[in-house]
């Protein structure tokens, strides 16, 4: 069984919830009694086991991620039903991080059945407490998407995060520091590939979308190329929003998550 993990990052919850906007390009969000959620953070929260270090915050973000992987792969346990209807793929949980490192409120966001939705929230349960995010100087509530890939191969947790670096998101000639309004429209009609170091070209199995700007946050869900919802907000996107591809590969090792993001000007 191959777990795997991609794009650790926090990115905004798949289902909208209510969205208040105290700086441009950030986004937050408020529990049911008003709490404040931080979607992103100055400091992003992570897994523990790196805080004994003098290393750079990069460097303990990245020990954090191994850690992380490598606790879910000791843990986890390919369902029975799964492994029977030979189910593959990504499972997306959630969860809040909040001041103290507790995790709460986990849930699955996207899910494959036979099991692996209920499996991976079983081992998100077991994880001991997090280094909590930090934002202004002060800790606060963030929340952490994590996605957790579901193959049926005996082989240890990969790191993506080098193998990745290895390929490139390329979105016909937009630049990802800006994108003219006025090649909106013909953008939207573009293919988005995904490049090697070599110039191979490989085949994109999914292609998400998130459009950001100001209080907006939609995201999209297509099969390996733009969809026509995808082109419709592409073709309105005002300046200053942000489009953000997430491209999934199959890598060396299993799959990988390519992600780019390109500023309209």
């Amino acid at each position: 069984m191959l777990v795997f993990l991609t794009q650790l990052y926090a990115q905004p919850d798949l289902d909208m919830p209510e969205v208040i906007e105290s700086e441009p390009e950030e986004f937050i969000e408020r529990s049911p009694d008003g709490e404040i959620i931080y979607r992103r953070a100055d400091q992003m929260p992570r897994f523990p086991g790196c805080e004994n270090s003098d290393k750079a915050r990069a460097l303990k973000n990245a020990c954090a991620k191994d850690k992380l992987i490598n606790f879910i792969a000791s843990k986890l346990r390919y369902p029975e039903v799964a492994t029977k209807k030979g189910l593959e793929g990504m499972v997306l949980a959630s969860f809040i991080v909040d001041e103290k490192g507790n995790i709460l409120q986990p849930e699955i966001k996207r899910d494959i059945g036979g099991g692996c939705g209920e499996e991976a929230l079983r081992v998100i349960n077991l994880m001991p407490e997090w280094i909590p995010g930090i934002h202004e100087d002060k800790a606060v509530k963030v929340r952490f998407n994590l996605p957790i890939h579901f193959k049926l191969k005996e082989a240890k947790a990969e790191k993506s995060t080098d193998e990745s670096t290895n390929y490139k998101l390329i979105w016909s000639n937009a630049q990802p520091e800006g994108v003219r309004k006025n090649d909106l429209a013909r953008l939207s009609e573009e293919k988005v590939y995904v490049r090697d170091l070599y110039g191979k070209i490989h085949p994109i199995s999914e292609l998400e979308m998130e459009y950001e700007k100001g209080l907006r946050y939609r995201t999209f869900s297509g099969s390996d190329q733009i969809s026509k919802d995808m082109a419709k907000v592409i073709k309105k996107a005002s300046r200053k929003a942000r489009i953000i591809f997430s491209a999934i590969i199959q890598g060396e090792h299993g799959f990988l998550t390519i992600r780019e993001e390109f500023v309209v000007r």
